[in-house]
């Protein structure tokens, strides 16, 4: 069980440049800080996208295809085109638990405008695509 000054997930968000469309966007990742020892889940999780406004519902956990045993984090990532400017981040827990972040999208930059209160979850940001979010 996770200290209360553990964040419970870590939200990574990075500038995309899209080659094949021209376009900008970002690329997020959310993950647990948990790190499970006999495989590298998935986060299954539900989306709610509109323009401004982006809404993560954690529903459990899946073992992604061809999985060998390995350690680490269970994830979800996803890129998206149409968010721009202030952009409202709220992740929702498997408990029903949630954080909302405050983004600045600009092409090539992110911004943190208000970070959530409380240590549910870390935001990471970098304006580096190259070297984003690696394991």
């Amino acid at each position: 069980m996770a200290h209360s000054s553990e964040p419970e997930y870590r939200l990574y968000v990075t500038p995309r440049f899209d080659e094949a469309t021209q376009k900008d966007g970002i690329a997020l990742r959310l993950e647990t800080a948990k790190v499970f020892a006999s495989f590298q889940y998935d986060l299954s999780v539900k989306e709610t996208e509109d323009p401004s406004r982006l809404h993560l519902k954690v529903l459990g956990l899946k073992t992604p295809p061809l999985s060998l045993p390995a350690t680490g984090h269970a994830r979800f990532s996803r890129e998206y085109e149409k968010l721009k400017g202030e952009v409202e981040v709220t992740v929702e827990g498997i408990e029903g638990k949630t954080a909302t972040v405050l983004l600045k999208i600009v092409p090539n930059r992110i911004q943190v405008v208000r970070r959530p209160k409380g240590s549910f979850l870390q935001v990471i940001t970098t304006d580096h695509p190259d070297t984003a979010f690696e394991a």
